[in-house]
């Protein structure tokens, strides 16, 4: 009796070992026997086009959304795989998504990525990035995404409610996918990172006690709140960004701030700070194209900050990055602190700080004069 309960255990046991081989077999791009494959395409998303190089998807993404089109680029289907808290399928290094029930022929891919849930995002009165879903039939330009904004005329704003922006991947794969009804397909899809944090920090060298966040207008002027469907932008519309989050703070003790000659002054120094999320920022053969980031004082209505954003923030690259375009590194890097110094009114010179790091690893300042 024991003998035959453990008989039947023993069964149960090499089955379910077999199911996992058969499955983890099926998600390998290189398996060779595909007999007992589900077919398909089994689809792997990958986020390595950063700095640091490395594939942070699994640590970064909470959900992706897979777009399938004919060879034609007809709208064919659409599967979305999300974290939750009960299931995280997306932390999973191996995992791929499989889709099913797809006709033999070939096959084109576009995916959007989020760190939240995009349905319950859509809920929320923060800005957010709107997608324009398409149907049956439709052609793959007209998936597009568009950030929240209000119509002020000559321009548009975001409206952020005092919450920073989703972050928003892109990823394409054009060349076609030849799937077959007799071994299982296998897709790799690239993705980039769209959404930008910029921290901005304010000081003034002449009386460091004086500054205050509230006595400034911060401000990105770009063109980028259109996302076509390969990424592109259409860039018609100028679109203004305000800082989600302003606030001071003050030197850790009184007596530490001086003046532009180092002469000491009674007091505690203050600092300004603000953090704006961004839509994709391009660099243009026109300098006049490019975003500007414009820090105004409100006394006397004069900018004392107005600078190139994609020119300023290209200018951290190190030796081995000057590899990369001005483009692919603007693509690659999305955490800037930004730490300008002013005197009498005008701008002296910028530190610019850029987080390459994974799971709080390294970071690199650069300094930059720009007086």
């Amino acid at each position: 009796m024991i003998a035959q309960m453990l008989s039947k255990k023993m069964k149960g046991w090499v089955a379910a070992a077999m199911t996992l081989l058969l499955v983890t077999g099926c998600h390998d791009m290189w398996h060779q026997d595909y007999s007992d494959c589900p077919y398909g395409v089994y689809v792997k998303f990958k986020y390595d086009y950063n700095l640091q190089r490395a594939d942070m998807f699994p640590d970064h993404v909470g959900q992706v959304t897979l777009y399938v089109f004919d060879e034609n680029g007809n709208y064919v289907t659409q599967q979305t795989e999300t974290n939750s808290a009960l299931s995280s399928p997306l932390k999973d290094p191996n995992y791929v998504m499989h889709v099913e029930n797809l006709q033999p022929g070939k096959y084109q891919f576009l995916a959007l990525a989020g760190q939240n849930d995009y349905a319950e995002q859509l809920k929320t009165s923060r800005a957010k990035f709107v997608r324009t879903e398409p149907s049956a039939g439709d052609n793959m330009q007209k998936l597009e995404v568009n950030l929240d904004h209000q119509d002020r005329g000559d321009y548009d704003e975001v409206e952020n409610q005092s919450l920073p922006l989703d972050t928003l991947w892109h990823g394409k794969l054009l060349e076609g996918i030849e799937v077959s009804a007799s071994k299982p397909a296998y897709a790799t899809i690239p993705l980039i990172r769209d959404t930008k944090k910029i921290n901005v920090t304010l000081r003034e060298l002449e009386d460091p006690t004086t500054m205050n966040v509230n006595n400034y207008e911060m401000t990105i002027i770009d063109h980028n709140a259109r996302i076509l469907w390969d990424n592109s932008l259409d860039e018609s519309r100028q679109l203004r960004y305000t800082p989600h989050a302003t606030w001071n703070t003050s030197d850790a003790e009184e007596g530490t701030a001086s003046d532009a000659t180092g002469n000491p002054i009674a007091g505690v120094g203050k600092i300004a700070h603000a953090d704006f999320m961004t839509s994709r920022i391009l660099k243009h053969d026109d300098i006049n194209q490019d975003g500007r980031l414009i820090i105004v004082d409100k006394e006397t209505q004069k900018p004392v900050v107005d600078v190139n954003l994609p020119d300023l923030l290209s200018r951290i690259r190190t030796s081995e990055e000057f590899s990369y375009g001005v483009q692919e590194f603007l693509d690659r890097a999305y955490d800037y602190k930004l730490q300008f110094f002013i005197q009498g009114g005008k701008l002296k010179y910028c530190y610019i700080t850029i987080s390459v790091n994974v799971l709080s690893w390294s970071k690199r300042i650069q300094f930059e004069d720009l007086g």
